[in-house]
């Protein structure tokens, strides 16, 4: 058995992990690009939401490299989510590729773990604690070091410096064979991420990104923007969601994850009281919470045709603008340019900036590093 599954930021390295330690090939194609989103685009409906196109080119480019086994989580409740596998499966069919299906979430649990027994052996089972420890482990390892990225990236001296050591541990985490070795490069990473020259950071600007989760974690689909926004204007921006959570929150291997999406669904339930099967939730609760949380903006991601995001953004503003919290709305699609989207987010930080001249006392302390 040769599993793929699609790429949404570093998930690939936990999940890498948890298929091989099983004694599964996992085949992880090149990171997604312009031509991917091509690809995609080219073979999906029209009007189907952005990261159902660029997964779909995902996968092709992953049966191109030899994978014999398509894995995909389905999701739940009205959002389309639910139906990306089957309805990408059967496209790839009809474009002549062979493979089999691991569809998690809908497919019978019984029928997962009688093709993975098939491929393996009745041994892969006394694995799984095994492996779900390296899966939690470097999920934990890649959550911190992209915590820390986000932090330091625009308080560093020199430009690029976080980046160059984040990539040099990722790859490195990518390769760890073994719970110490992981917890070895935790205390790297955080020393020598920790100990890099960094700026005055008081009154630094921070904006809280919110949206759609693949927008949110893919930079390949946002342009970068987390990394844009410190590395280039000098502003901290902090998703309301991430990886780690998208990982082990459907698993149940971290309950406080779940004790925070019932946070959401509470908080939110005065302007949203169904659920719809994407994060509108944490998109309302993250904008709720923004000012509370020292956050000078928050900027919207999504993209186009996306139901539970689109009704979030038509909450958004009334929200925004009886709590004074700027917003700024990113639609993405295949038409968007990064031009466009540059351009809009440098006029977004000037008017952040111009406010807090007018008014100093928007001026917010940071949260120590």
């Amino acid at each position: 058995m040769k599993v793929a599954f699609p790429h949404m930021g570093n998930a690939y390295i936990p999940l890498r992990a948890l298929v091989e330690y099983l004694g599964v090939e996992a085949v992880v194609p090149e990171r997604p690009n312009r031509v991917t989103l091509e690809k995609g685009a080219r073979y999906a409906p029209e009007f189907v939401c952005l990261p159902f196109k660029i997964t779909l080119g995902d996968c092709m480019n992953a049966l191109d490299r030899g994978a014999d086994t398509m894995a995909m989580v389905c999701g739940m409740w009205a959002c389309r989510f639910g139906y990306y596998a089957y309805v990408q499966h059967l496209i790839l069919r009809d474009m002549g590729y062979e493979f089999e299906s691991l569809l998690i979430g809908r497919e019978d649990p019984r029928l997962v773990l009688d093709k993975v027994r098939s491929a393996v052996g009745r041994g892969a089972f006394r694995k799984l604690a095994g492996a779900a420890a390296m899966f939690r482990a470097k999920a934990g390892a890649v959550e911190e070091l992209e915590s820390l990225a986000r932090r330091i990236r625009p308080r560093e001296e020199a430009m690029g410096s976080t980046d160059t050591i984040m990539t040099s541990y990722l790859e490195k985490l990518d390769r760890a064979d073994s719970l110490r070795r992981i917890w070895q490069l935790r205390r790297e990473q955080r020393e020598a991420i920790t100990s890099l020259p960094v700026r005055e950071s008081n009154g630094m600007l921070r904006v809280r990104v919110v949206g759609e989760l693949y927008v949110l974690l893919e930079p390949s689909l946002n342009f970068d923007l987390v990394k844009r926004l410190g590395t280039h204007f000098g502003v901290e921006a902090q998703p309301v969601l991430s990886t780690y959570r998208w990982l082990l929150s459907p698993l149940w291997l971290d309950p406080l994850l779940h004790l925070s999406s019932s946070r959401a669904r509470r908080i939110s339930r005065t302007y949203l009281p169904y659920i719809l099967g994407g994060e509108e939730h944490m998109t309302i609760t993250g904008t709720l919470d923004s000012q509370a949380d020292g956050f000078d903006g928050v900027i919207h991601a999504y993209p186009l045709t996306c139901m539970p995001e689109n009704i979030c953004r038509t909450i958004l503003p009334s929200i925004c603008t009886a709590r004074d919290i700027p917003l700024l709305n990113l639609c993405f699609d295949e038409h968007t340019s990064t031009v466009g989207t540059i351009t809009r987010l440098e006029a977004f930080v000037d008017m952040l900036r111009s406010r807090r001249e007018q008014d100093p006392s928007l001026t917010r302390l940071s949260p120590p590093l």
